[in-house]
């Protein structure tokens, strides 16, 4: 164990408002908390390149009818290595015909080359000198397996193609280097039967009708963007125009194409993305990049994605007045982890971070997934008010810290070592804490400094690839500052987070408050002890006097002026800091906080009068009175709700039935998932009273989870007769009724659960489904070989749900099926998924 010795360093965060002492003692804690574990798998460095990619031109066709594309790629590039003789390009699948070099000497002339299960080897006539410029043709046909996805036309719309590159899929339709830290121009002619419009990034030059019944469409986009931000969609498709903004000396238009006749809604969703081009372009110190700026939605997309000014987001975005804030149901939370809003300025901030600046490797996607969260909740701040940010904050540090509670694993933020891409796509630690951590750091080098570094790292790596190192010499080029403890903590090292025992006494002697706070997580190579500001506010009766200290060791003691005996003393004011805070208070302080701190401090104190005193009268007293007043902010309002249902009980549960008919719908939702825990016959009354009564049917999907969840044994037909309730915002009702359902476990429900499996529910509803079924009857014969079928679905989170779901089943007869699957499968994330079954199945099954 290293004992961590630190000389007391001042603080950078605005001056105290009193002198402090500070004292660093060098005495590990006595009581540590376990430890983590880093998340294995191999080494993966940054990738080496054979070639730089200069250019890509598409010619292709797209059939939707046959789900088929062929044409050609043609690719420009300088040889990086001496004497080259060969190529190598990810490809999977393709079924090529034709390799030639274009232009130069031996222009035109086929090229030996291998076509491998995910690669396309291509051997030259004569080996190529470093510097030149060289231009290779594939011409190919494929009906792809990964990367570009097929939809067939169906009541829920009419056909549509679209891509998803990210985690390197895009191999599976196009031959190219298939890793982030490579750019290129794009030219991109794409044919498809009219009246099918064909969308892919950049510009479009002209269209052409072809005496074919075919039309050409030709985009190109002369800035270079990496391989995973290609757009291509194909679709009947309308675009609607939201203005243009400025950029610099340019005027960029911004707009969102979606199907005919859905322009209200696109509107109505989008309408504000031109006020965040602006403001993100304020806040950065750097104009929009690209030509323009436009949005799609796509029928059962993968979420959203940044590809260059061309995003896609699948159709759960798209809402009309009333309809609830989730990007997609998330009914088990009493509100979304990520609203629409959020995600729509997450994909445009990605247009400077992340298309612009884009990150050397997936070991460093921290660059691009951290900061577009921070930036939204940036915008957060701006359009909802500081109070939002600070509850958002509450709620991604929430997420973050229960993730590592049910996994036992930290990471850094950058870090090399995983088994498949979405390791590093992992939400709470690199969207979430990473959001946080960037909060952390604007307000240790102070927020205009901040925002100078910031508008330096874009400046100086505008078109080219980053990873921490980079950020670190920004900061310091910038602010004159040595930030390596920080990032050393935080970002590049460390990999967990402070566990801080805190303590207070007031000493009437001396008039000082002492308070002693100890870092208690174990003492790892990953996870030491953290150095960090922090502000300490000391409340009596008579004012308040906030205090910028810093903790650096196992142990720090402060010593802090106070003339009169506090009534709260509030550590890390603001909650700013990625860590857990064991603090014991009496009721009376908490009370103190609760009434008169600011909104950090009130949600801390809500959750642990909740966590610390459930059986306390007087604590279940003073959450009540904040669940029912109407001024509080309505996220303090829903941590209220959360407490009382925790705590569970008749005066709990009555001062949540008070409150279930508010007129804050945000409110009311908190209240359902609050009843769904609070259990008993009042709180189950309350629930059928809410699915009959409630006008918002998030609120009616939540208590009809929540209604499950409390076993009631007389729920499950009131379920089964919501399943036949139309919704107006994508089947939120009946996603409620089928994971209420699903907690009853009730086979008789099988039925249910089979019929909403079907592709043409949306694809909360089918995992719902897949779920209830596999809970209520995992011996059901019928249920081995559908999943199997779905794992070939086309939604790709159904098929990995099902792979997931095969596993859990403890087959022997699965063996064979998730071998092939797993081998076979060009989809990485999906073949580890099938790999990770087989190792369940393999723990479980006989020989």
């Amino acid at each position: 164990m290293r004992i961590a010795s630190r000389s007391h360093r001042a603080a950078s965060w605005p001056p105290a408002t009193a002198a402090v002492l500070l004292l660093a003692v060098a005495s590990p804690a006595t009581t540590q908390v376990g430890g983590h574990r880093l998340p294995e798998g191999p080494e993966r460095p940054v990738r080496e390149r054979t070639i730089d990619v200069e250019a890509l031109q598409l010619d292709l066709g797209i059939d939707l009818e046959h789900e088929r594309v062929a044409g050609s790629a043609s690719i420009r590039f300088r040889p990086l290595r001496p004497d080259l003789n060969e190529l190598r390009l990810d490809a999977a699948g393709l079924e090529v015909s034709r390799v030639a070099l274009d232009g130069g000497a031996g222009s035109g002339t086929s090229l030996a080359f291998e076509a491998g299960p995910r690669e396309l080897v291509v051997r030259l006539p004569a080996p190529l000198p470093p510097g030149g410029v060289a231009r290779l043709r594939v011409e190919y046909a494929t009906r792809p397996r990964s990367g570009l996805y097929f939809f067939p036309g169906s009541a829920r719309g009419g056909p549509q193609a679209w891509n998803y590159g990210e985690g390197g899929r895009h191999y599976g339709w196009l031959p190219l280097y298939n890793d982030t830290n490579e750019r290129f121009s794009l030219d991109s002619r794409l044919t498809v039967a009219r009246p099918y419009v064909a969308l892919a990034n950049g510009r479009l030059r002209e269209t052409t009708d072809n005496a074919d019944g075919t039309r050409t469409f030709h985009w190109v986009l002369e800035e270079e963007i990496p391989n995973y931000l290609l757009a291509l969609d194909v679709g009947e498709f309308e675009r609607v125009a939201l203005g243009e903004v400025a950029a610099g000396p340019r005027r960029v238009p911004v707009g969102v194409w979606g199907p005919p006749g859905t322009g209200a809604a696109l509107r109505s969703t989008f309408g504000k993305t031109p006020r965040m081009v602006e403001f993100f372009t304020g806040t950065f110190g750097r104009p929009y990049a690209w030509p323009v700026y436009d949005q799609i939605v796509l029928r059962e997309f993968e979420g959203a994605m940044e590809t260059t000014g061309l995003v896609g987001f699948t159709e759960t975005y798209v809402r009309g007045a009333g309809d609830p804030p989730d990007s997609d149901p998330q009914i088990t939370l009493a509100h979304p982890t990520w609203v629409t809003e959020d995600t729509i300025a997450h994909e445009l901030a990605h247009h400077w971070f992340g298309d612009l600046v884009t990150c050397r490797s997936l070991g460093s996607l921290w660059l691009n997934e951290s900061f577009a969260t921070f930036a939204h909740t940036l915008w957060t701040a701006h359009e909802r008010g500081e109070d939002d940010l600070t509850h958002q904050r509450f709620v991604y540090l929430d997420a973050y810290l229960d993730h590592v509670k049910q996994t036992g694993t930290v990471r850094p933020l950058e870090y090399h070592r995983y088994e498949s891409p979405s390791d590093m796509y992992q939400e709470e630690t690199t969207y979430l804490k990473g959001a946080l951590v960037l909060h952390m750091l604007k307000r240790v080098v102070g927020e205009t400094a901040f925002h100078r570094t910031l508008a330096q790292y874009l400046e100086r790596h505008a078109f080219g690839e980053v990873e921490a190192s980079d950020l670190l010499a920004a900061v310091r080029d910038t602010t004159g500052r040595n930030l390596d403890w920080f990032f050393s903590d935080w970002i590049v090292g460390g990999g967990g987070h402070p566990v801080f025992d805190v303590a207070w006494a007031w000493s009437p002697q001396r008039r000082e408050v002492d308070l002693t706070v100890k870092q208690i997580q174990a003492d790892l190579p990953f996870e030491n002890a953290f150095r960090m500001p922090l502000e300490v506010e000391v409340v009596t009766k008579t004012g308040r006097t906030t205090h910028t200290v810093e903790v650096d060791g196992w142990v720090t003691h402060l010593r802090l002026p106070s003339a009169e005996p506090p009534v709260a003393v509030t550590f890390d004011r603001g909650g700013w800091l990625v860590a857990e805070v064991r603090y014991p208070r009496a009721v009376p302080e908490l009370r103190a906080q609760l009434r008169g701190g600011g909104l950090a401090e009130r949600l801390r104190a809500a959750r642990q009068l909740a966590d610390d005193f459930p059986r306390r009268p007087d604590a279940v007293a003073e959450l009540a009175l904040v669940l029912a007043h109407p001024s509080a902010h309505w996220g303090l309002r829903q941590e209220a709700a959360r407490g009382l249902g925790s705590m569970g009980g008749e005066a709990a549960t009555e001062a949540l039935l008070a409150a279930a008919g508010d007129a804050d719908r945000r409110v009311r939702r908190g209240v359902a998932l609050a009843l769904g825990a609070a259990r008993g016959p009042a709180a189950v009354a309350g629930l059928r009273k809410i699915i009959e009564k409630d006008s918002a049917e998030d609120v009616v999907g939540v208590a009809a989870a929540g209604l499950g969840r409390t076993g009631d044994p007389a729920a499950g037909p009131l379920l089964t007769g919501l399943l036949a309730r139309d919704s107006r915002w994508w089947n939120v009702v009946r996603l409620g009724a089928l994971l209420g359902l699903a907690e009853l476990a009730d086979p008789s429900a099988v039925p249910e659960f089979r019929r909403f499996l079907d592709p043409r529910y949306e694809r909360p509803v089918r995992l719902a489904a897949l779920t209830g079924w596999l809970k209520a009857a995992p011996g059901d014969p019928d249920l081995p070989p559908r999943l199997r079928e779905l794992a070939h679905d086309r939604n790709l989170q159904v098929r990995g749900a099902a792979l997931g779901a095969l596993g859990q089943l403890h087959r022997a007869e699965d063996r064979d099926f998730l071998e092939a699957y797993g081998r076979d499968e060009p989809d990485l994330d999906l073949a580890r998924a099938a790999r990770q079954a087989l190792e369940t199945l393999a723990a479980f099954a006989a020989p």
